[in-house]
């Protein structure tokens, strides 16, 4: 009966913990687009670095995320999990007060962010092997509805109080995340995942497996759509004519329209050995939501049905790619490696896209291109999905 307790006590922890994780996620990040040129009046920035601010965490990403296994391996999952908590507690206090401030605050928690990334299928995979499907729906859905609100009330909130106060206040959720995480440091789980092979036996380079790099192709594009998303489109929406306000609101209506599919998606695939179908599925959505921004004329009504097409179909493939780290692996060795390796090189090519975009529109003054160079990616990272999901097995 006590060790009943004990391991409810403990599942109870861990879901806390994941929703915590979700909840960290993406937050402090959706909540900046919106107040970009609030940020820039108030620090004086040069315009070439707003996107920067969206840039430089996914830069993090991709330099910190090779790093994470080997930080796993030496001091333990839940201790690197604590040290990248740490990060973004003090890159979200800091960053309000200067230039300098802001940019240190950016690396800092993008470190952290990068951590969380690779931790949480790796956290699912060790205190819920058999449940991998639903819980990572946990942490995906606790994201999504977060990011959503902090996206879509960013503007009106900082109208309010000012968006100083309010990108600070975020601190506080990875601090609290903190003292969850170590509640679980002395406990261990009662289920592990264990591979076919022996133990002893060495997992292959990650780095040579073809399956791994087409992996990798879906999950960066996922990412370059999503970031080039949540920070051009506001200014999408108000290049045709649609307010600050509602341009916050209908950022906040495109990761809303997501929360769903944090949930679906999850619990789907997890009951599915193959996702070719919810792949092609989610691409229709894409290109769906991009075409209806290429339209001429853009009242509030089509704006929010371009939205919802795009938040339904980021926040799918992103769970898709999620949710493929676990079922395409058989041990914690293996997810933490594929989820390392895919999430260091997806975000350097995820980099690139708000980056990207910016210039171009600083060059030509139009979205058009850009929503047509995004279409095509969409079909690249298809491709990329389709070819991953032909195999079992990612290691094998």
């Amino acid at each position: 009966m006590d060790k009943n307790k004990a391991t409810k006590s403990l599942s109870f922890l861990a879901i806390i913990l994941l929703i915590f994780i979700g909840l960290n996620m993406r937050t402090s990040l959706t909540i900046i687009p919106p107040i970009l040129s609030n940020i820039q009046k108030s620090l004086n920035l040069p315009g070439w670095f707003l996107g920067s601010l969206t840039t430089i965490p996914l830069l993090c990403f991709a330099l910190v995320s090779p790093f994470v296994d080997l930080w796993r391996q030496k001091i333990g999952l839940l201790r690197v999990l604590i040290l990248g908590l740490i990060l973004l507690t003090v890159g979200s206090f800091l960053r309000i007060y200067s230039f300098t401030s802001l940019l240190i605050g950016t690396l800092l928690l993008g470190a952290g962010i990068a951590v969380l990334n690779v931790l949480a299928p790796a956290v699912v995979a060790t205190y819920f092997p058999t449940k991998i499907g639903l819980m990572t729906s946990v942490y995906s859905l606790a994201m999504s509805i977060f990011s959503a609100l902090s996206a879509g009330f960013s503007a009106p909130l900082a109208g309010k109080i000012g968006w100083q106060p309010m990108v600070q206040f975020l601190a506080i959720f990875p601090a609290i995340t903190c003292f969850i995480t170590l509640g679980l440091t002395h406990q261990k789980p009662q289920q592990q995942r264990v591979r076919a092979q022996t133990e002893l036996e060495p997992i292959r380079n990650v780095w040579t497996i073809p399956s791994a790099w087409f992996l990798t192709g879906y999950m960066g594009i996922q990412s370059l759509l999503f970031y080039t998303i949540l920070t051009w489109l506001p200014s999408i929406m108000m290049a045709h004519g649609i307010s600050q306000n509602n341009a916050s609101l209908l950022l906040g209506a495109f990761q809303l329209a997501g929360v769903p599919m944090a949930f679906i998606i999850p619990n789907i695939a997890g009951h599915r050995t193959k996702q070719s179908g919810l792949m092609l599925v989610t691409a229709t959505a894409y290109v769906l939501g991009f075409i209806v921004l290429l339209s001429p004329e853009l009242p509030i009504w089509l704006a929010i049905c371009s939205c919802i097409f795009l938040g339904v179909s980021t926040n799918s493939s992103f769970n898709l790619s999620m949710i493929l780290f676990p079922l395409k692996t058989e041990s914690l060795e293996e997810t933490v490696a594929i989820s390392g390796m895919v999430q260091s090189m997806g975000y350097l090519i995820a980099a690139a896209g708000p980056f990207a975009a910016g210039m171009i529109f600083n060059g030509i003054h139009s979205w058009n291109l850009i929503l047509i160079l995004l279409i095509l990616m969409v079909l690249i990272q298809t491709i990329c999905g389709l070819l991953v999901d032909r195999k079992a097995k990612i290691f094998h």
